[in-house]
């Protein structure tokens, strides 16, 4: 998978999208204005939707759409558990989730879904003192274009750039790694969630490998939060992390691995959508 980082800055925002031709228009702080047929662009820009070092969720949601995996709304955060979000750490985890779960309902087009997980990342944000992420200038966007796929994954990947951004000028880059974590962390539950509920054939064979390449961003993410290991949160959550490498190293990846890996997943993930 190409990976590089590559973060968006405010100046990148997208103006203008065709319902009727189905192609999606871009424009940079230089003006130029590019069309790309949008069944392509989103493949190509998901492919690059890089924040510290971490894909964000997009290309791998793809994958499992392109799969024909089922949607399974149970598979995302319920919005209802952000009154749980009492602690500065279990909101940034949880805008980090919240945002997966955007990815995916972009991914999936559940556009009637994207409204209630826009004012839960809004309002973390905001209490996380990082409004610029989702002002009202990118609330206008998301309204905007509510029905665009293409636009919608841009945008959400414009606001958290900008958490990732204004976190780490803010030298809370602590904080910056929890929200990549939480996008991260979500992006592989929803994968290995719905993948399980379907058998395997020729159409979804693939995912397997795509899950199997997640252990090189497993082993990022540890490295980044090691860093902060004597703050009280972090120690749990990076022994958690530590004890999924046994997931990873091992040729066989089939879909007993999967399960396990899924139960393993579950335990962290669950523990950060209840609060700790």
């Amino acid at each position: 998978m190409k990976t590089f980082y590559f973060v968006i800055i405010s100046s990148i925002f997208i103006v203008s999208c065709s319902n009727n031709n189905n192609q999606a228009i871009v424009e940079t702080a230089d003006t130029t204005t590019t069309e790309v047929d949008s069944t392509n662009k989103f493949i190509a820009f998901t492919n690059e939707m890089t924040i510290s070092n971490i894909p964000f969720p997009f290309e791998l949601l793809d994958k499992i759409y392109s799969s024909k995996v089922t949607f399974s709304q149970n598979a995302m955060n319920a919005t209802g558990n952000i009154s749980k979000y009492n602690q500065f750490d279990s909101k940034a985890l949880n805008l980090g989730i919240y945002g997966a779960d955007l990815a995916y309902a972009v991914t999936y087009e559940k556009f009637q879904l994207i409204g209630n997980y826009v004012k839960n990342t809004k309002k973390l944000a905001e209490e996380l003192d990082i409004p610029i992420a989702f002002n009202q200038n990118m609330l206008d966007k998301y309204e905007t274009y509510k029905s665009n796929k293409d636009s919608l994954a841009m945008i959400v990947y414009d606001s958290y750039s900008k958490v990732d951004e204004a976190l780490k000028g803010n030298e809370r880059a602590g904080m910056a790694s929890l929200v990549v974590l939480g996008s991260w962390l979500e992006g592989l539950f929803i994968t290995t969630k719905t993948f399980i509920d379907e058998p395997k054939n020729d159409s979804n064979k693939l995912v397997y490998t795509e899950i199997a390449n997640q252990s090189k961003h497993l082993n990022t993410l540890i490295t980044m939060l090691e860093e902060y290991k004597t703050e009280k949160n972090y120690t749990p959550i990076i022994n958690e992390l530590v004890e999924m490498k046994k997931y990873f190293s091992t040729e066989k990846f089939d879909e007993s691995l999967v399960i396990e890996l899924h139960k393993k997943i579950s335990k962290l993930r669950n523990s950060i959508i209840e609060g700790f």
